[in-house]
């Protein structure tokens, strides 16, 4: 029988399902004694008696709960509710190999990346005696942090000794329940012909996935199941550098020695693969040159010119007089003002360290944003879109509207870090500078302020005595609180859900107990409470830490725009220090432009304080600043809502969903337009696909509530009435905001509930109250002396 929201499996209450195969249905639950969600995966009904599957459901979580591996799903608790077996694992958030592959997105280096990712967890299972059997893509689980995951153990042979013992063939080319073991596209020809299957028939597995990553399509293809397992057995596939010419020689030869049809012709185990493959990827650093070729493809070439160009100048002009021809007035160039800095590349060799490139990354552009002489320096999220993309520079400036682009890269030995960077004007494509910084972990601030100092000399910017004086006294700082702080970054850079946001605090407390002084950490730590405090949990349990937190950073760092911005926000949204938030929030802005949160909440307020041009303002110049964040794009939605420009509000999140379509936030905030536009069933419909695409709606209390207001709006009452009692149900086992029973209770005809839950809100002094006392379709509510009352109270701008 299919569960459905609401039913419990032990400790477990379902909350919706995630899929289904035919070992079992998949469903997203909430882990309540950990307080966490989960994945549960229950043995349907109608076979859960069948000896024979429940042994190798049995058999699934055996052998995947005794790995313990980055690239492999973990397992939590194998369990029983009324004659249900099921397994417990982490829950992931991302999408499966196969949909990647689909979608074309795939170059060299990143399926690369996978596949090494891929091996090392391989390794780690055939140590332990244990192989996959049944590796695809649909196997491969991609996270939304970079992260691959084997799934689906459920074919795993227990291996005694280290060897598969012989076994009676099951695979036969039909693929009913029960009857399949693994799945003939990716089986080695040992699998089809009956034979033991060990750790080599996963290599031969692997071999196929990466063929179809590199290229596309699988190395062995048939128009039926029967004809696949004979091209297997028989033909020797098409070297892959033929399907694809981009793939370097000894990719291809190591693509090659997966797929051989012996397996002891193939690699001895997963982590020799590993090793090739990482030695595969030094050699397709520099792929073959395209006609419109990128910057790391024109690097050699630039290289060999300017070589050649300086020779003939020292043949015809003594070294005075090329020196006069280089640095004299026909050298002197206008300053570049508008700059991005791409995704820096990880020469470490090891994934595992991506978190500290892509922190550093952050951190490099939150560096050159505080260079006041910058008119533009586009925002990390926008950037991240071109990260292993053959895009050319010139189409990246135009997208991007800059006059340059920084490309770079990392490497990491021990505690010392070398950050590579390279200058490059944008319409011609030109290279206009290179240099590498070294330093070691403890000095890494210092660097950061080294490289922006020779980026800004690099491009003829002047630094104020203030911006020099400040990148001159850059602070030492704990290298292991270094770390942490960059993986906080990582887990508290969009709200993934509160065990996430615990794992970032519990991170960045531990850096700072390293390293007290260390103001950045206490801008993260401050940022992380407030996300906790505005989704789940109540205000009074943790915004006064993020207070402090946020004051902290700024005693350490007055220069952090950050730290302002965390302080502005909190002024605003729990402490109604109307005059500190606008203070706090343009000195943000002052010192990072781009700083988004600042941009976005000076526009909320200045909207609410009756300054809707600048409102509009202020959220167009987030958008301007990182054109391609889906985020900053909705957030000037809700602006237009708020300032009452529906339609301009409606034509703009239209425009945005035709880019982004399956962005939650987005048809949040184009249902919002439709609201003020009084297209109810528009808005409804829109509630309805964000409700689909966001993870955990349905016990997502902000969210429900907006179910139950445009679904009232739009006289469907069965589906609202619905809402509203799991709305309820939550309330009863764990904080909700009042804010949102409040807007639920209130769109149900209840107003003294509605305004009873105002009152609530402004007592335990929710985060929310602010937005939505500020939001058109409150104009009603706002009018009852009793929420008069409260602005009073709260000292809104004119509310006297």
């Amino acid at each position: 029988m299919t569960l459905s929201a609401g039913d419990r499996l032990g400790r477990y209450e379902i909350l919706e399902p995630l899929g289904a195969g035919g070992m079992g249905e998949v469903y997203r639950a909430r882990d309540e004694r950990l307080q966490r969600d989960v994945a549960v995966k229950v043995l349907p009904d109608e076979v859960a008696a069948d000896p024979e599957r429940l042994e190798r459901f049995e058999r699934e979580a055996r052998a995947a709960a005794a790995l313990d591996h980055q690239n492999i799903t973990a397992v939590h608790e194998l369990g029983e509710h009324e004659g249900r077996p099921f397994i417990v694992t982490e829950l992931l958030e991302g999408e499966n190999l196969r949909r990647r592959i689909d979608s074309g997105r795939l170059t060299v280096r990143k399926s690369i990346e996978y596949a090494v990712q891929i091996a090392d967890g391989l390794a780690a299972a055939h140590e332990k005696g244990i192989a996959h059997r049944d590796l695809k893509p649909e196997n491969l689980f991609l996270t939304a942090g970079g992260t691959v995951k084997i799934l689906d153990f459920g074919l795993a042979k227990l291996r005694p000794n280290q060897v598969v013992a012989a076994e009676t063939p099951t695979a036969t080319l039909q693929t009913s329940p029960g009857t399949l073991v693994g799945t003939v596209a990716y089986m080695a020809p040992e699998q089809l012909r009956g034979e033991p299957a060990d750790h080599r028939s996963d290599i031969f597995a692997l071999g196929v996935v990466l063929y179809e990553m590199l290229g596309g399509t699988r190395p062995f293809r048939g128009g039926t199941a029967a004809e696949t397992a004979a091209a297997i057995l028989k033909e020797d596939a098409q070297p892959v550098s033929a399907v694809s010419p981009s793939v370097p020689p000894a990719l291809a030869s190591v693509v090659s020695q997966c797929l051989e049809k012996r397996p002891e012709d193939r690699f001895s185990s997963a982590h020799d693969l590993a090793l090739a493959l990482r030695a595969a990827d030094e050699s397709a650093i520099s792929p073959p040159p395209r006609p419109e070729p990128t910057v790391r493809r024109r690097w050699p070439h630039v290289l060999a010119v300017v070589i050649a160009a300086v020779i003939a100048l020292l043949v015809v002009l003594p070294p005075e007089g090329l020196w006069q021809r280089l640095t004299g007035p026909d050298a002197e160039r206008p300053p570049i003002r508008s700059i991005a800095l791409l995704p820096l590349e990880n020469l470490t060799g090891d994934p595992e360290q991506d978190y500290f490139v892509d922190g550093l990354h952050e951190e490099l552009i939150s560096t050159f944003a505080q260079i006041s002489a910058f008119d533009k320096v586009i925002a990390r999220t926008s950037v991240m879109g071109f990260r292993d993309t053959d895009t050319p520079i010139r189409e990246i400036g135009r997208l991007l509207d800059v006059e340059a682009v920084l490309e770079g890269s990392v490497r990491r030995s021990g505690e010392t870090v070398r950050v590579t960077l390279q200058l490059i004007d944008a319409p011609s494509e030109d290279h206009l500078w290179a240099e590498s910084f070294d330093r070691d972990l403890t000095d890494i601030l210092a660097l950061q302020s080294e490289v922006a100092r020779a980026v800004a000399r690099g491009i003829n910017l002047a630094l104020t005595p203030q911006e020099e004086s400040r990148f001159a006294h850059a602070r030492a700082v704990n290298p292991d609180a270094y770390r942490m702080y960059l993986k906080a970054v990582r887990l508290s850079r969009w709200v993934g859900g509160e065990e996430l946001l615990d794992q970032a605090v519990a991170l960045l407390e531990s850096a700072i107990n390293l390293d007290p002084s260390f103001a950045e950490a206490h801008v993260r730590l401050s940022y992380a409470l407030f996300q906790l405090a505005h989704f789940y949990r109540g205000p009074t349990e943790v915004m006064p830490r993020a207070y402090e937190e946020a004051q902290t950073a700024v005693d350490l760092n007055g220069d952090l725009a950050g730290a302002h911005a965390n302080l502005g926000s909190i002024k605003a949204f729990w402490q109604w220090d109307w005059a500190g938030a606008e203070t706090e929030l343009r000195r943000a802005l002052e010192l990072n432009p781009g700083e988004q949160r600042a941009s976005v909440n000076l526009a909320n307020y200045l909207a609410a304080t009756g300054r809707p041009d600048d409102a509009l303002a202020a959220a167009k110049t987030a958008v301007e600043l990182d054109p391609l964040n889906v985020r900053a794009l909705s957030g000037l939605g809700w602006v237009y809502y708020l300032t009452r420009r529906y339609h301009e509000g409606i034509e703009h999140m239209v425009s945005t969903l035709e880019l982004h379509p399956d962005d939650a936030m987005s048809h949040y905030s184009l249902a919002v337009n439709y609201v003020g536009a009084a297209r109810f069933q528009d808005a409804a419909t829109e509630i309805d696909r964000m409700m689909e695409l966001s993870p955990g709606s349905f016990s997502n209390h902000l969210m429900l509530a907006m179910v139950v207001w445009t679904h009232n709006l739009a006289g469907r009452t069965a589906e609202a009435a619905k809402a509203m009692e799991r709305l309820q149900e939550i309330s009863a086992a764990r904080y909700v905001a009042p804010c949102s029973l409040a807007l639920a209770h209130y769109s149900m005809g209840e107003t003294d509930r509605a305004i009873e839950c105002f009152v609530r809100a402004f007592e335990v002094r929710d985060t929310q109250l602010f937005a939505f006392l500020i939001a058109p379709d409150s104009d009603n509510v706002r009018s009852d002396p009793r929420l008069q009352d409260i602005l009073r109270r709260m000292n809104f701008p004119g509310s006297e």
